[in-house]
């Protein structure tokens, strides 16, 4: 399966404001999704589709910082820009401080446009390839035995094989096969590269922990 293009979702309830952004980046053939409402958008998020949010901020029903709190609360990582020719500067800085990648003033030049695009979609591709990456590495580490993940623990340690087996009641040469396959499962170019994908994984799984705790508490708040 190829990958995918991304696409640059205009969801404002102006359609001449919609239409005239579209126009301005199909001139370099970036590809378009013209949206009339926040719900509407949050109704077709497909968290998987790589692209940027050109996002008004006042809109009939769900306004844009209402759509940006939603999407924070399920984890979404496409990059918001909001453009708005009535907010003011406290609206931007509440904007940009719950994570929006810009925010500008109308009205907004074809170029100022088409940088602040291209940079978001840049950044999105930046961090999917992140992302993607960790979630292979964790596969990774997710395919190991228990008494692999025993040997990996030590390893993190420092231990040596003698005291590995020692502590794991195993013979030397158990160990050393045990030890092998875990370089092999995570494909750990060494001793260091293993010690360090490990943690990794650690500290993204823990930090998952925390985010998932933070979203219950504010949908309780909610």
């Amino acid at each position: 399966m190829g990958e995918r293009m991304p696409i640059v979702y205009i969801v404002d309830d102006d359609e001449v404001t919609r239409s005239y952004y579209d126009a301005v980046l199909s001139t370099e053939n970036v590809r378009c999704c013209r949206v009339e409402s926040a719900s509407s958008f949050l109704e077709m998020h497909d968290p998987d589709q790589p692209g940027c949010l050109l996002l008004d901020v006042q809109m009939p029903g769900m306004t844009g910082p209402e759509l940006q709190h939603e999407l924070n609360l399920r984890g979404a990582i496409i990059p918001l820009i909001f453009i708005s020719s009535h907010a003011g500067v406290p609206t931007a800085v509440e904007a940009m401080l719950h994570g929006a990648f810009d925010f500008l003033q109308k009205p907004v030049s074809h170029e100022a446009l088409l940088i602040r695009v291209r940079n978001a979609l840049d950044y999105d591709a930046s961090n999917r390839a992140v992302l993607r990456e960790h979630d292979q590495v964790t596969r990774r580490f997710d395919a190991l035995t228990a008494r692999e993940r025993d040997v990996l623990s030590l390893l993190i340690m420092g231990r040596s094989n003698k005291v590995m087996a020692s502590e794991l009641g195993l013979s030397e040469r158990t160990v050393e096969v045990y030890r092998a396959r875990v370089m092999k499962k995570t494909a750990a170019q060494s001793l260091a590269h293993l010690v360090r994908m490990a943690l990794e994984v650690q500290s993204a799984s823990s930090s998952a922990q925390r985010t998932t705790v933070t979203r219950t508490n504010r949908r309780t708040e909610l």
